[in-house]
């Protein structure tokens, strides 16, 4: 069997919902139904009033309920996009991206992303697309298109598709909290489906959620913290050398298996045994992906979340 990796790099008001994030009409029907059923999930969600202190800690909360961890989610993901968004045709004859602006001066220009250090003998960020032992679950495509125009002086702006004769919603990308999400094959494949039997199961949008909240850490960091980019794996991991593992102890697989095990609590009701068993795996595969310790040999430490923006 494929080893899931969730692939990545490498904003609204106080009342807004999850249900308020944009689903791009490209996004085949049948799917784009089970993301709006799963937003909603989350808009209603009942959490156990025992939150984690370190959860309230890393998620900048001093709460956690529907309102807040909606909130926390629109603040960094307000665009959904199609697993082909960016292929070839879309590029080039509906020219999904574009040149916004040249000639920018960014901010801590000069300043790569952790991962990206040429000490960490890294030259580019993980993409389970270019991994044959892997598939794409969800990317966080508005924080690498900020990196790629800050790389090159350039704004990119990314069409979302708002359906049959109607513009296209241009997004601007100034932030990493531009907020794209790029669904990819692995988010609704069975092998990563936590109930086959049910697909309207609690559980199944748990196991998505958890990845929507991992995804939108992508989205917060600036100078060597930008984009919470993923680094390789250390040697003796079972991913070993894939760019799979957080460095810092508040990234993407921290948040997300936080915010799984927090839902997790208040399933007893609509999870069966087996459910709940095949979640906590999940979740210790994402605890197991956090380097306490940095390949540098330093403690692993809450890098800046502070997002980066012209």
């Amino acid at each position: 069997m494929k080893k899931l990796l969730v692939a990545s790099l490498l904003v609204t008001s106080a009342l807004a919902h999850a249900n308020d994030i944009q689903l791009s009409r490209g996004i085949k029907s049948d799917l784009r139904d089970k993301i709006e059923r799963d937003m909603n999930i989350l808009d209603n969600f009942k959490f156990s009033s025992n939150t984690e202190a370190r959860t309230l800690a890393i998620m900048g909360v001093s709460t956690l309920n529907a309102q807040t961890a909606g909130d926390w989610l629109n603040t960094r993901v307000n665009y959904v996009i199609e697993e082909n968004a960016l292929s070839t045709l879309k590029l080039l004859l509906k020219k999904t991206i574009q040149v916004e602006r040249e000639g920018v001066s960014f901010p801590n220009a000069g300043i790569l992303p952790y991962s990206l250090d040429p000490q960490n003998n890294a030259s580019t960020l993980f993409d389970a697309k270019n991994n044959e032992d892997g598939v794409v679950v969800m990317s966080n495509i508005g924080s690498g298109l900020y990196m790629a125009g800050k790389n090159d002086g350039k704004v990119y702006a990314l069409k979302v598709s708002r359906g049959l004769l109607k513009k296209a919603t241009k997004v601007v990308v100034e932030s990493p909290r531009a907020g794209i999400i790029q669904i990819g094959e692995g988010l609704f494949m069975k092998e990563i489906t936590v109930n086959n039997d049910n697909p309207n199961s609690i559980a199944n949008s748990i196991n998505r959620l958890g990845t929507f909240f991992h995804e939108a850490k992508h989205s917060d960091g600036n100078g060597s913290s930008l984009g919470f980019a993923h680094s390789k794996c250390p040697t003796g991991h079972d991913l070993a050398g894939a760019y799979a593992c957080d460095e810092n102890e508040n990234g993407p697989y921290s948040i997300g298996a936080a915010m799984t095990k927090e839902m997790l609590k208040s399933c007893d009701d609509t999870c069966t045994p087996r459910e709940k068993e095949i979640l906590k795996v999940i979740i210790l595969d994402s605890e197991s992906r956090v380097m306490h310790t940095t390949r540098r040999g330093s403690p692993a430490t809450d890098w800046d979340s502070t997002p980066e923006k012209l």
